[in-house]
């Protein structure tokens, strides 16, 4: 008997997390690295250099009129660092020749968020989210993918969390626990790889259907993910196509230069 699929998840996969402390406000630091790396992987040798202006985050966050660089560390380490800050940090570490730029903006707990953090994935760019909680006060995770449910209106997002209290997020929890606007900082432009991205289905007693697996790289010549593996059956190849399609609509005329 022919198994239907009732629980999918896309999943961006490679991306390394670095695991905060336990006495540390370094949640957007980790995130912000993790999202780095990601994108620009030959930064990674660069956050393990035993100088603290060799750190691409560290050295690119625009210091206010008298703020030294271990002022702005120490900081940091304490009390955190604002998104917007970290996010002007980010674009720094990427000027050069290959183009990588990022935006930060505030954001409603809507359903087309919701969607748009979903898009962000499916074009290949995890995404960083913030929230103030009630229970553990500002936070700050990776978004690396999502889970479809057939039989059920949650909506669940991956992440990669620095304090590893989760890998998975239900959006209408998200939008009880947080007490303000979310914040999110996003890819506009990315010239170069992008992550691999696995799809994965499951029937409705949660067993993987193995046989339907995709696992899809990006080509940056051409623009598009392509299947690397899987997906041998008709029907896999149109989810692939019509997946193809709509990535190519969000991302507009450019081809997934420009995502917004």
């Amino acid at each position: 008997m022919k198994r239907k699929p009732q629980h999918k998840t896309i999943k961006l996969i490679g991306i390394s997390g670095r695991q905060q402390g336990s006495h540390d406000s370094l949640c957007a630091y980790y995130s912000a690295a993790a999202l780095l790396c990601a994108l620009r992987p030959e930064f990674n040798d660069s956050f393990e250099a035993d100088d603290v202006r060799a750190d691409p985050l560290f050295s690119g966050v625009k210091r206010r009129r008298g703020e030294s660089l271990d002022k702005l560390v120490s900081s940091w380490l304490v009390g955190g660092m604002e998104l917007r800050r970290v996010t002007g940090a980010l674009n720094a570490s990427c000027r050069g020749k290959i183009k990588t730029t990022f935006r930060h903006r505030f954001i409603a707990r809507s359903e087309s968020n919701y969607e748009h953090l979903c898009s962000m994935i499916d074009q290949g760019f995890p995404s960083l989210l913030a929230w103030d909680g009630r229970e553990i006060g500002n936070h700050t995770v990776v978004v690396i993918g999502y889970e479809r449910h057939a039989r059920s209106r949650s909506r669940w997002l991956r992440v990669i969390d620095p304090i590893q209290m989760q890998e998975v997020i239900e959006w209408g929890q998200l939008e009880a626990l947080a007490q303000s606007p979310l914040e999110i900082v996003e890819c506009t432009r990315h010239d170069g790889s992008r992550p691999d991205k696995v799809t994965t289905f499951r029937d409705a007693q949660q067993k993987l259907l193995a046989d339907r697996t995709l696992h899809e790289r990006y080509d940056p010549a051409r623009r598009a993910y392509e299947m690397i593996r899987g997906g041998s059956k008709p029907n896999v190849r149109k989810v692939l196509e019509r997946r193809h399609e709509k990535t190519k609509k969000a991302a507009g005329p450019n081809r997934g230069r420009r995502v917004i």
